[in-house]
């Protein structure tokens, strides 16, 4: 057994991950000088040299690295033609903010009412989310009243410039669709421009928002490139945790409390390591049992994404971008300017539509990039002029799994999705891509000439759609879910407090908490709720509850 180092320390709040959630709860902890705060992260600091995380066009780049990205592989999911699926979760100061694509969708109001019902507490109802969406977001341009300024996130509206992307817009009124003003406003349901996570040519993530600017703080200290080993649970009560940096042994952090803020991933796999979560599952793998809560790690949920890929012959594309000539202007223009397209995710619109399956929110999400990417089965150079559509379904009653195989805690857990098992998502996929594929044939897509690529013009049966979704799909990249709040048998938090069921002095504030993943990318909603949540770590007056039928136009600006 490895020699365990106490540290002298004694933390009021030890933060365990310092990525999106991990960022903000540095920041809203150590607001009281008289508070001790130590965050610890796992990956390295998300340097501004580094133009794998700092270029937002660069935005792949970081994804499959080992210096930036956890590079998880699920286990063979059956409904996808017993294929491994990649999960990328970023491993950097800001995690996953860190190598994302900057998209900021809030989700639909209806996923928050739904929260309230599902965790039996009203204040996670829309109306209890909506002021800390608007504390943390500093949006440039217009916005409604539902919208934020000031806040420590800024927020960019995509500048969706270009005749792919005017032609995107027409084509959606053609086919029957409204274009929004703002798809984080009101009305989710239709196409808009949408919102980046980017400051002056910068990717702005969690850590440049929230943890960069308070530094400086004497009692906030944050350590990277440290594995945490597990948490010391003694007596019902957490007290401290055990991390190693390199191949030392353990140093022990004493504290007050404990917050995991690990991820979907990293916080149900470290609570198993602890002894927290399904007795038999604990002691087959030879752990002693601190509390027995069988939730842990179950309900695992994400977003299923195809891509249909387009040629075009109009020379009008970001083809250009691949052209390693054009590079050194391209990188010069965005982070010395904050210009060109360097400066922004290239999939600058996109939007929500129903299915016939769709209940009382869209359940399509649509993203259109104005440039060929790299897909699943490509047979074609990426260089040429064309665009492709993402395609995601956002409903689906799948459950999946996080469950760890080896008490190392070097060891990735079992990650399982189940995609595809649930009764409506095949008919629910067969209606997206038709939806994607309506959208891309009206008339004024196909006035920029070329024709379809992938799936292709051979796949046109139902059986060939869902053949083709099911060899070429991938993960939506929005784990979430896996240690979810509620009060009912499989509940792992309490939703009036983060708690874990069942301990003292020990909570979890990330994506795992959602007690269902909500109708967009999940960064937003896991920002509001590290936000909310460090209210009620502080004991602070929650924010008032905001109905957007009452708020004056013009209330922000007030």
């Amino acid at each position: 057994m490895a020699d365990t180092n106490v540290a002298d320390a004694i933390y009021d709040f030890v933060i365990v991950g310092g990525g999106t959630a991990g960022c903000i709860l540095a920041n809203r902890l150590s607001a009281d000088p008289g508070t001790r705060v130590l965050v610890l992260e796992a990956g390295q600091p998300d340097h501004a040299w580094d133009l794998a995380v700092q270029l937002p066009l660069a935005m792949g780049t970081p994804v499959g690295s080992r210096w930036h990205d956890w590079r998880y592989t699920g286990e063979p999911e059956p409904g996808l033609q017993s294929r491994r699926i990649a999960h990328p979760r970023g491993k950097v100061l800001g995690g996953s903010s860190s190598i994302n694509g900057m998209l900021y969708t809030r989700g639909h109001r209806a996923d928050f009412d739904r929260w309230a019902e599902e965790t039996g507490n009203p204040e996670w109802d829309y109306a209890h989310c909506l002021p800390y969406f608007r504390r943390l977001e500093n949006c440039v341009g217009e916005i409604d009243a539902t919208r934020g300024r000031g806040g420590p996130h800024t927020l960019m509206r995509s500048p969706a410039d270009g005749p792919i992307f005017q032609a995107f817009f027409e084509a959606a009124r053609q086919a029957g669709y409204a274009v929004l003003p703002d798809i984080n406003g009101l009305e989710q349901e239709g196409f808009a421009p949408f919102d980046q996570g980017i400051r002056g040519g910068r990717r702005e993530n969690a850590a440049r928002a929230y943890l960069h600017p308070v530094r400086r703080r004497r009692n906030l200290e944050v350590l990277t490139k440290v594995l945490v080993t597990g948490i010391d649970i003694i007596g019902g009560r957490a007290v401290g945790v055990r991390y190693r940096r390199g191949k030392g042994g353990d140093t022990v952090a004493r504290a007050r409390e404990v917050v995991l803020a690990a991820g979907a991933v990293g916080s149900p796999q470290l609570l198993q390591l602890s002894g927290v979560g399904n007795k038999a599952e604990l002691e087959a793998l030879g752990l002693p049992v601190v509390h027995d809560l069988p939730g842990v790690g179950e309900s695992l949920q994400d977003h299923l994404a195809v891509h249909i890929q387009w040629s075009g012959t109009a020379p009008v594309s970001l083809a250009a971008v691949r052209n390693k000539a054009n590079w050194p202007k391209i990188v010069a223009e965005a982070l010395v300017c904050g210009t060109g397209p360097g400066a922004w995710n290239p999939m600058q619109v996109g939007g929500f539509v129903r299915s016939s399956f769709a209940g009382e929110q869209p359940d399509v999400y649509l993203v259109l990039a104005p440039m060929l990417m790299q897909s699943e089965e490509q047979s074609f150079p990426v260089d040429q002029h064309g665009y492709q559509l993402h395609v995601e379904v956002m409903q689906s009653d799948a459950r999946g799994s996080v469950k760890i195989v080896s008490p190392d805690p070097s060891a990735h857990p079992a990650l399982r999705l189940n995609y595809m098992s649930a009764p409506d998502d095949r008919p629910r996929w067969l209606e997206a891509v038709r939806r994607g594929r309506e959208l891309l044939a009206q008339p004024a897509m196909a006035a920029l000439g070329g024709s379809e690529w992938l799936p292709g013009p051979t796949v046109r049966s139902d059986d060939e759609v869902l053949a083709w979704v099911t060899r070429t799909a991938r993960t939506g990249l929005h784990l979430s879910c896996s240690a979810r709040m509620g009060v009912d048998d499989g509940a792992v938090l309490d939703p009036a407090t983060m708690r874990v069921h069942g301990l003292e002095g020990l909570r979890v504030v990330d994506a795992a908490a959602f007690p269902s993943i909500t109708n967009a990318n999940t960064y937003a909603p896991t920002m509001m709720l590290a936000e909310k949540a460090a209210d009620m770590i502080l004991g602070n007056t929650p924010l008032p509850a905001e109905y957007p039928v009452s708020v004056p136009d013009g209330a922000l600006d007030a």
